[in-house]
């Protein structure tokens, strides 16, 4: 796993990963960095080993590679000996392996589908059980200023997600403002686990993730529009599509669901059909 930036992104790899474990695959799991917020045991930092630990796994390691990200410098010996698949979420990468992702919307000619779950919660940073409020959790760096003055407004306490950690256990209720990246995506489906209703504006992206009727969509970005969203979510409107989406969400991305498509993309691709 190569540069994945966000702990959500990495949960989800750590899920599939522990989704295939549990049918008793064996996989071996190496992440260029630091290991935590995978959720998932036995991961090892490629940086820790040793030159001749390295040249070994280079030179002799599994019969089947699958890179998360960008490669790195030695990934072109990896597949001088073994069949790779390469995950990217990146409107064009340079593929480096058997192309795949995680969203049909994104998928070309020739680009697999494989199907993240997202069963575990994210890590949480421990906070006061007194300080229960209504919470807004957003990037907001990247808020447009009429959903910021919606927000302000509002009243909600802001937890910005590029800045910092966050614990959705402290809020009596809340909601995620989605932007429209596949990451966003992404994102609004762990917090939608944990509880959390989703405000965002039209993206198949989060259809793809939460359904058709699994968040609040903003028609127009005006600040009435922004507002009238998150006074739903923050209702009892809000609990019912948050139950609405974690149930499609269970029902179309489990860990069953993402073992199936990740087993038969990496048969395919050793038995060289795909």
């Amino acid at each position: 796993m190569s540069k994945i930036a966000h702990p959500w992104e990495r949960a989800m790899i750590g899920n599939m990963a522990t989704a295939l474990r549990a049918r008793n695959v064996s996989v071996s799991l190496f992440v260029d960095g630091g290991t935590t917020d995978f959720c998932v045991d036995g991961i090892l930092s490629w940086r820790a080993l040793t030159g001749l630990e390295r040249m070994r796994l280079v030179f002799s390691g599994g019969s089947l590679w699958h890179l998360w990200g960008t490669p790195p410098l030695w990934w072109g010996l990896v597949r001088v000996r073994s069949r790779t698949v390469h995950t990217s979420w990146a409107p064009s990468p340079a593929w480096r392996g058997h192309p795949s992702r995680l969203f049909t919307e994104q998928a070309g000619d020739g680009e697999s589908i494989i199907k993240p779950t997202f069963e575990s919660r994210l890590p949480q940073a421990e906070e006061p059980a007194t300080e229960r409020s209504e919470a807004a959790y957003l990037n907001w760096r990247d808020a447009p200023p009429n959903l910021r003055k919606a927000v302000t407004d509002l009243g909600c306490r802001i937890v910005d997600l590029r800045s910092e950690r966050f614990n959705t256990a402290s809020a009596k209720s809340g909601f995620f403002l989605s932007g429209g990246s596949p990451s966003d995506a992404l994102l609004a489906a762990a917090l939608t686990i944990q509880g959390l209703a989703v405000v965002g504006r039209d993206s198949s992206y989060l259809h793809s993730l939460l359904g058709g009727e699994g968040s609040f969509i903003v028609e127009e970005d005006e600040e009435g529009a922004w507002r009238q969203a998150m006074e739903r979510a923050l209702s009892d409107q809000g609990r019912a599509r948050a139950t609405s989406a974690r149930h499609f969400i269970k029902t179309h991305y489990s860990a069953a669901e993402s073992a199936d498509t990740l087993e038969a993309l990496y048969e395919s691709v050793l038995e060289g059909n795909a």
